[in-house]
């Protein structure tokens, strides 16, 4: 996978990698925490915790007919179940931050300055 061969080259080089993925489920987030562990890097996750109300929101405004309000419900629940800060350390990660949402009263431009990558 390209994300992959491209982290790889960053870690390679003494770099920080960033790989964006909506991994919610333990098997997604195993490939991009061994690349890490292969360059002995720390682990930094961001934890997104959207109600399930401001999800369904988010679905209407963007009127996709490939993913179903169903599927929004089967994300949340997947999400409830498998990307609590304590399993995320369990898997690997070093360090879990919770954004903050609309349901803290953040913007996504509050959220993103929050953080910073170097």
């Amino acid at each position: 996978m390209e994300r992959d061969r491209r982290i790889v080259a960053r870690l390679a080089s003494g770099q920080t990698a960033v790989a964006e993925s909506t991994s919610v489920s333990p098997q997604v987030r195993t490939r991009l925490i061994a690349i890490a562990r292969r360059f002995n890097t720390p682990v930094t996750m961001l934890r997104f915790t959207p109600a399930l109300g401001a999800l369904l929101e988010q679905h209407a405004g963007r009127g996709r007919t490939d993913i179903t309000t169903a599927d929004v419900h089967a994300f949340a629940a997947v999400m409830a179940r498998h990307a609590g800060a304590g399993q995320l350390r369990s898997e690997g990660a070093h360090v879990v931050h919770d954004v903050p949402g609309r349901s803290q009263g953040a913007t996504p431009a509050e959220a993103a300055a929050r953080f910073s990558f170097t």
